[in-house]
């Protein structure tokens, strides 16, 4: 496929067949394609191969260059790149989200300000709630800044959520929430951080993530008791053993996560993130961790979620 002509076109190209749509399946000419297009300046291009690098896909993952391709972007003019560079390095006051602002902004400058280290392996507090079954709370996981990014990349998109029988989805009278799933194009550095941070806090890879999800929940909507380990059913191969839920919101009634067989009721704050083990000490699915969101009562509940598996997952984010 050629890799000449406009720009953007090659981006928009790139970005169909990195997730096969409408397009082939081919992440190697995708990443041909973005390259070509972020040597012509274009913005948009170069925010998306450092998605590509900080997620590590199908290329080798490489923080500091997603950091240097998010600089290439917010020169070029990307709000996208913009905008995850000021949330990287802290700096999101509203003095700097002005045009005029922003083309004072030394962008190379700003990169060096972002603290990787911080970013993806943070010291964060792992408070115990329940051992049978493993339930623990990272208070502050993120800041309220990252919650709203996340809330805003779903906005307008969620759709009704479906629920899985071991076999396939299905609508389902048990489900009546929403969800929106993240692949590697509606994905960003910010994501791919987070899962890096979830990483570095439950001990396990990102490789054995499923993609990313939001969830959210408006008043009446409920996600009735279910169990999230599958038995390694879909063909997969292997088992949803741990689910991390971060919480985006907090200005809302009801809602909260109920574990019935243990007798815990859960209501976190916005930027706390909870998460459980779906398997017992054996790697046996833990009837225990019977879970469910209940019903909203008040406002709107949004929550980012990732399941783990057992071994290298085989879908792609």
């Amino acid at each position: 496929m050629a890799r000449n002509g406009d720009a953007a076109a090659m981006c928009l190209l790139a970005k169909r067949l990195l997730i096969g749509q409408n397009a082939p399946h081919d992440p190697g000419e995708a990443i041909g394609l973005l390259a070509a297009a972020v040597e012509r300046n274009h913005g948009e291009a170069a925010a998306q191969m450092a998605t590509l690098a900080a997620a590590g896909a199908w290329m080798p993952q490489d923080w500091s260059a997603a950091l240097d391709f998010l600089v290439q972007g917010a020169e070029a003019g990307s709000l996208r790149a913009q905008d995850q560079l000021l949330l990287l390095a802290d700096e999101t006051s509203d003095a700097r989200n002005t045009e005029v602002a922003r083309q004072s902004i030394n962008w190379r400058a700003l990169r060096d300000e972002v603290n990787l280290q911080a970013w993806i392996d943070p010291a964060l507090t792992r408070q115990p709630l329940c051992e049978s079954p493993r339930i623990r709370r990272a208070q502050s996981f993120a800041s309220l800044q990252i919650c709203g990014w996340l809330i805003g990349l779903a906005l307008g998109k969620v759709r009704p959520a479906m629920m899985y029988n071991g076999i396939g989805s299905h609508f389902t009278a048990e489900r009546t929430n929403s969800d929106y799933f993240f692949d590697i194009v509606s994905a960003d550095v910010i994501v791919a951080a987070l899962r890096q941070r979830i990483a570095s806090l439950l001990k396990m890879p990102t490789f054995a993530m499923e993609p990313p999800q939001i969830l959210h929940y408006a008043v009446g909507q409920q996600l009735k008791a279910h169990y999230d380990h599958i038995g390694g059913a879909g063909g997969y191969g292997g088992e949803r053993i741990a689910t991390f839920l971060l919480y985006l919101n907090g200005d809302y009634e009801g809602g909260e996560l109920d574990f019935p067989k243990v007798g815990l009721r859960l209501k976190a704050k916005a930027g706390d993130g909870i998460y459980f083990s779906n398997v017992d000490h054996g790697g046996l699915p833990d009837k225990l961790t019977l879970h469910c969101g209940l019903e909203v009562t008040k406002g709107e509940k949004w929550v980012f979620s990732q399941w783990i598996h057992d071994r290298t997952f085989t879908g792609s984010m």
